[in-house]
């Protein structure tokens, strides 16, 4: 794994947290406008102690990565 990784790349948690809260239904939106309304929505629900909790991840996610050796971790 490298500087791409899905274990260092915190914004792929936030989507994953967003297509959650969407639901099975998100896919099958059709309309643009609506989508980007029901991310906006999402987008602004999400805790600021979710974000915070991410960003004071990063040392341990690194830490772990290293540990691996640049194979999976637990993130």
């Amino acid at each position: 794994m490298g500087p791409q990784s899905s274990d260092l790349n915190l914004i792929e948690a936030v989507w994953l947290d967003m297509e959650l809260e969407l639901g099975e239904g998100w896919g099958q939106i059709g309309d643009i406008p609506v989508l980007e309304a029901a991310l906006q929505t999402v987008w602004q629900g999400i805790p600021g102690d979710r974000l915070q909790g991410l960003i004071h991840s990063m040392p341990q996610r690194l830490q772990a990565v290293i540990d691996a050796e640049g194979g999976p971790t637990a993130y």
